[in-house]
């Protein structure tokens, strides 16, 4: 073979490597925008919680009204979540603000976690409870800003804790 043939050989093979190499590069960014897509969809659904402050305990209220029957997921780990600022906008406001606050680096690039912590560590006991713990719903609706409160007497086996008086003698 002469060194024409062999170079024109070696510049299709080049071409059909790069047309590869752009083949993955739009399928990667594809699955990608997917994932963005769907960690986007979880938060707007599962962040519906947040943490506060009430006579010197942590408390749990809800970010945005809850219907009866729905899921809380107060049982939800949080996990890293990397979504770029400039796609923030698609996630609701409420949860926006609440991120920022908590992860101001976002904006520059920064990961987060979401949730960001597990919500139901910080649920307190209420005499009126409006959340359901073993089924992880809404027992009523609950206004934006309300409390988050559970029966703990309703727990699955509260005899063997409710002994721990320094922690839960103050329930009846």
């Amino acid at each position: 073979m002469n060194n024409k043939v062999i170079e024109e050989c070696e510049e299709v093979i080049t071409r059909a490597e790069r047309r590869r190499e752009e083949r993955k590069k739009k399928e990667t960014e594809k699955h990608r925008q997917h994932k963005m897509k769907e960690a986007i969809a979880m938060i707007n659904d599962v962040v519906k919680l947040e943490l506060g402050a009430s006579a010197g305990k942590v408390i749990v209220g809800a970010l945005r009204d809850i219907k009866k029957g729905e899921k809380l997921y107060a049982t939800a780990i949080p996990c890293l979540v990397d979504i770029p600022y400039k796609d923030f906008e698609k996630i609701r406001p409420e949860i926006r603000e609440m991120i920022l606050s908590h992860f101001p680096q976002v904006v520059n690039g920064s990961h987060f976690m979401c949730p960001d912590t597990l919500m139901q560590m910080y649920i307190q006991h209420g005499e009126n409870p409006n959340y359901d713990a073993d089924t992880d719903k809404a027992l009523r609706k609950i206004f934006k800003g309300e409390e988050i409160t559970h029966d703990y007497r309703k727990l699955k086996d509260w005899d063997k804790i409710k002994c721990v008086d320094k922690i839960f003698g103050f329930i009846k």
